[in-house]
């Protein structure tokens, strides 16, 4: 198929209202683009859409932003502000897509205790989780939460209940934790959530790839070989296939396959194999950081197995149905007379975990986009730009939950796994659908009217939350966060990395200030020229492209930096920018910075000043302790550019149709709110009263006293 041409991309990105962006606005007739994110020469509107993109995962003045979606109980993020847990479900592209981007402080650390919750809570064979199941040793779950003793006010419990339904005094106490270990929203009697465990084992291998620290990847590789080890309980050893049985699909529960006589039974989901292979395939290079040749080994023969099995739940056009009961029903055959309806994720799942070849994924992506028609509503995969689980409706559900067509996982919008969508498009060289479905959810975010799932088949917020002063939902990240790995798709090993440039046409230039991480390394990525890439440029050494476009960097995760210029067609090289982008620290004098709002959240801000700048003095500016506190340095500055861009007009908040705007003073007190539970949870980690009791260095621990930021007891 023809790749869309830029002024197609154009036409998209306009059609969607990328241009009246809430940031800055790109000169008339220029050709060049500078953004706090991204730099370049080309087609302005996708520079600009890539560095909103970028935006959305650092402090920012313009667009909902991670930090917003901290959660002190356990020093990570959570799922929203009226969503108090962290579910697999719905972050499982979103985290995918951004975990290169994950690995400085303190994200690294809020994914490690995000996730990490997971597994301290799966399933032993044991323990009973929020509705009295007690599921097999190994087996993950829907979501997990701990809420500690502190209080809402502090940011503490949940917030739905009155003081967080927890205790008043901050005292680093667990008040209450739970975890579901099927679908919470299924019945009881459905099948353990197979579709998050897989996902789980695929998230966590690779966060431990990107952290690259091996004493971190021992300590949790026991439990994710426990992990492996209950999924393989559910491969068919004849047919090499995971089965599994009603409510087990990773979109909430509507997967129902069925026995011969109509009763409930099992299938071959085709997800759960896809995302096995994936998983193992991670997982086995985890070993290999470990130390563990012999396992790795014996995963990547699983792995091999079941992707050799995976043909038997394609189509004569090479796509990949839903799944096939053991009965013999085969489930999701677009087109035929009974359940024709086309499963989008384990077709996209494919193609950004590589378990499909190149030819193969292309197939797929140009199916999907051009030949999944027809006469019923919506239309088409991706009606309103995000692309939705399932058209048409299907005809086979489980019956749980409200299973209208275009609501909820019956065609819903799932942002989050557009992530994986966009990065197995750009693989293919499809370009305009990941820009079109950032264009659609760019002004929600920008509006901060992002929730999710999508009704209307992705047009609308989810029913019943409008009525909130404004909303974020970790889903919504998915969008822009399949952009950021699909320009390079980052493949983590145990030895180093893999890049395969993707850039779309338009793009002369492109030069990434926001770097990537390899453990301790940044790596920064630069493209110069058009057409085909033909040779990378290596910390400005010259070395050739493998067969396909890809280019491998042997790393052990402790050199500083690594620059990677990736050149197209027969440009020359222009080099790479290196220099991390500093964090102004305004005088502990100035009250207009550090106490933004009157009240609780002013109390103790210019403290976190001192205590920064004595780390960066320190060179301790790497670690979690420094970079939490200049999280809350830069949340600060985002509010006060905010305030600044609103008074002189600049702000320009998007309007949507059928949505009410959100109310400035209640998202002025989000940020202001946010920045003090991030001190908060500076904190407690200072002060050992985290959940998680990580040491301190003795040394921080003085400075933070001197700074002011704790007292010494």
């Amino acid at each position: 198929m023809k790749k869309p041409t830029p002024g197609r991309l154009a036409a998209i990105l306009a059609a969607c209202g990328a241009m009246w962006s809430a940031g800055p606005a790109p000169a008339a007739g220029a050709a060049h683009f500078s953004g706090p994110h991204v730099e370049g020469e080309g087609d302005l509107q996708i520079l600009d859409a890539l560095d909103a993109a970028f935006a959305t995962t650092r402090p920012s003045p313009y667009v909902a932003s991670l930090p917003l979606l901290y959660k002190r109980d356990w020093d990570g993020l959570v799922e929203g502000p009226v969503w108090p847990c962290w579910w697999i479900q719905n972050t499982f592209g979103a985290t995918y897509a951004m975990m290169p981007f994950l690995g400085e402080e303190p994200y690294a650390t809020w994914i490690a205790n995000s996730q990490a919750m997971w597994f301290e809570l799966m399933g032993d064979g044991r323990r009973k989780d929020a509705r009295g199941l007690v599921a097999p040793d190994g087996c993950l779950c829907d979501a997990a939460f701990f809420w500690l003793n502190g209080g809402s006010e502090n940011g503490f419990g949940d917030p739905r209940l009155p003081g967080g339904g927890v205790g008043k005094v901050r005292d680093g106490k667990i008040h209450e934790q739970g975890v579901w270990y099927n679908q919470g929203d299924g019945a009881t009697d459905a099948d353990w959530f197979i579709g998050t465990t897989v996902a789980g084992l695929v998230l966590e291998a690779d966060r431990l790839l990107v952290r690259h620290e091996p004493a971190a990847a021992r300590e949790r590789l026991g439990q994710l070989q426990r992990v492996a080890a209950f999924l393989d309980t559910r491969r068919d050893p004849d047919v090499n296939l995971l089965r599994a049985g009603k409510g087990c699909n990773l979109l909430a529960p509507s997967y129902a396959p069925r026995n011969q006589d109509g009763s409930p039974g099992q299938g071959y989901l085709t997800e759960l194999s896809v995302n096995y292979v994936a998983g193992l395939e991670r997982l086995a290079e985890v070993c290999d950081l470990c130390g563990q040749g012999g396992q790795a080994a014996a995963y990547r023969a699983t792995a091999g197995r079941v992707r050799q099995a995976l043909p038997r739940l394609l189509t004569p056009e090479g796509c990949f149905i839903r799944g096939e009961d053991l009965a013999g029903t085969r489930r999701g055959v677009f087109g035929a007379a009974k359940h024709g309806y086309f499963e989008a994720q384990p077709n996209h799942y494919a193609g950004a975990f590589r378990v499909t070849d190149d030819p193969a994924n292309r197939r797929i992506i140009r199916f999907m986009l051009d030949q999944v028609k027809g006469p019923q509503p919506p239309g088409g995969l991706a009606p309103h730009g995000l692309v939705i689980p399932n058209y048409p409706g299907y005809d086979d559900h489980a019956g749980e939950g409200d299973m209208t067509y275009g609501f909820w996982c019956n065609g819903g919008g799932w942002p989050a796994h557009q992530g994986t969508m966009d990065m197995a498009c750009f693989r293919a060289g499809e370009y305009a659908h990941p820009l079109a479905a950032w264009a659609a959810m760019r002004p929600m975010l920008e509006a901060f009217r992002a929730e999710a799932p999508l009704r209307s088949w992705g047009l609308l917020p989810w029913p019943g939350t409008l009525s909130q002063p404004y909303n974020m939902v970790y889903d919504c990240w998915g969008a822009p966060a399949g952009l950021l790995r699909g320009l390079f798709e980052y493949g983590y090993t145990a030895r180093g990395l893999r890049l395969w440039p993707h850039i779309p046409p338009g793009i002369t230039r492109l030069v990434q200030k926001m770097p990537a991480a390899f453990g301790r390394t940044r790596l920064y990525l630069a493209v110069t020229g058009q057409g085909k890439p033909s040779r990378a440029v290596i910390d400005g050494q010259p070395q050739p492209l493998e067969a396909d476009g890809s280019v491998f960097l042997p790393l052990d995760g402790e050199r500083p930096r690594v620059t990677v210029e990736f050149l197209l067609g027969d440009a020359q090289p222009e080099g790479v920018p290196a220099a991390a982008l500093p964090t102004s620290i305004p005088a502990a004098g100035d009250q207009a910075f550090w106490n933004p709002l009157p009240g609780p959240e002013a109390a103790g801000f210019a403290a976190v000043g001192v205590f920064l700048a004595a780390m960066e003095k320190a060179r301790l500016g790497e670690g979690y302790e420094a970079g939490q506190a200049r999280v809350v340095v830069q949340v600060l500055a985002a509010l006060r550019d905010r305030r600044q861009l609103a008074a002189t007009g600049r702000l320009r908040i998007p309007r949507l149709e059928g949505i009410p705007p959100t109310k400035t003073d209640a998202v002025e007190r989000l940020y202001a709110t946010q920045a003090r539970y991030l001190l908060g949870g500076l904190q407690d980690h200072l002060e050992g009263l985290s959940l998680w009791k990580h040491p301190v260095q003795p040394d921080i621990r003085r400075m933070a006293w001197e700074s002011g930021l704790i007292q010494k007891p």
